[in-house]
């Protein structure tokens, strides 16, 4: 739960995928092998600021979390609001989603155009 506030979408993404090659060498009895090596130092590395508290209610046999807090906390309110703010320049977002949504855009356009020659 920690690292969903210390880490970034990509390293996050990264280590899950990561996870599954992890899990097949330990299964398949790899463990003393350079990639499962690697492995282990990438995790270690993402863990470095893995740090803080993290709050969880007990009720009737179940977890539930209940908040975390942690001085690597990547969350800032003050950025992630939509309202008005001198942190952030909400007119940067326009430009980010024009961008991101490129190679989207020419799928759409490409299919299109191979539409009509149909």
């Amino acid at each position: 739960y920690l690292e969903t506030l210390c880490l970034d979408k990509m390293t996050m993404h990264k280590k899950q995928e990561l996870a599954v090659t992890f899990a097949d060498l330990v299964y398949n009895g790899q463990w003393y092998t350079p990639l499962r090596e690697a492995l282990s130092a990438f995790v270690t590395k993402t863990q470095e600021h893995v740090t803080g508290k993290v709050k969880i209610k007990l009720y009737k046999g179940n977890m539930i979390k209940a908040g975390a807090w942690s001085d690597w906390s990547l969350y800032s309110e003050e950025i992630a609001t939509f309202g008005e703010d001198h942190v952030y320049n909400q007119a940067d977002s326009a430009g980010f989603i024009n961008l991101f949504g490129l190679p989207i855009s020419v799928q759409a356009q490409v299919a299109a155009k191979n539409a009509k020659k149909k």
